[in-house]
């Protein structure tokens, strides 16, 4: 008779295990948290895997070969009143050329070629070398990149070809 009762309790505990394991299975596993440390584990690794998508959009598809400018690094950020302001950064490592454009005056972020194609026209403009003076080089940029002169702060980092990097900074 105990032999009779457990072959029949087996079959239900086997169907009552089966189905709690289905529950879990419906479970969001993002969502379900065992810890702090899960939590910043995953937090972390999203972080270095946008990271990595960022500077992916940012490449633009434009050669190396292609550009020709008296510097490798552009970081242009002219800040404005009402807490508006022009970025732009453009990066040729040798193998890559990364662009980004931030254009609060206008409403509009790119990054990539879309960013590349809206200001390269500025950058071909551009005839500075480490040698030219900072106001010569800031009336050079802001006419290049067709930006007002009303601005609050006005800052430029730029890196020439012979790896010299140079700061501009102007506040009015």
């Amino acid at each position: 008779m105990k032999v009779f009762k457990g072959i029949l309790t087996m079959p239900l505990l086997l169907g009552l295990l089966y189905a709690c394991n289905n529950e879990d299975a419906n479970v969001d596993k993002d969502k379900e948290v065992t810890g702090n440390n899960s939590v910043v584990d995953e937090t972390t690794n999203n972080n270095a895997t946008n990271n990595t998508e960022n500077e992916e959009d940012e490449r633009t598809g434009i050669k190396v070969a292609d550009v020709n400018y008296t510097f490798t690094d552009f970081d242009l950020d002219v800040e404005y009143a009402d807490h508006k302001s022009y970025d732009v950064e453009y990066e040729n490592d040798g193998n890559n050329i990364y662009a980004e454009l931030d254009d609060d005056l206008n409403g509009v972020k790119y990054n990539g070629d879309k960013a590349y194609d809206n200001f390269a026209d500025a950058l071909k403009q551009l005839t500075f070398d480490k040698n030219t003076s900072d106001e010569d080089v800031r009336k050079e940029v802001l006419k290049a990149f067709a930006l007002d002169e009303n601005y609050q702060s006005f800052e430029l980092e730029v890196k020439f070809q012979n790896g010299e990097e140079k700061h501009y900074h102007h506040n009015k």
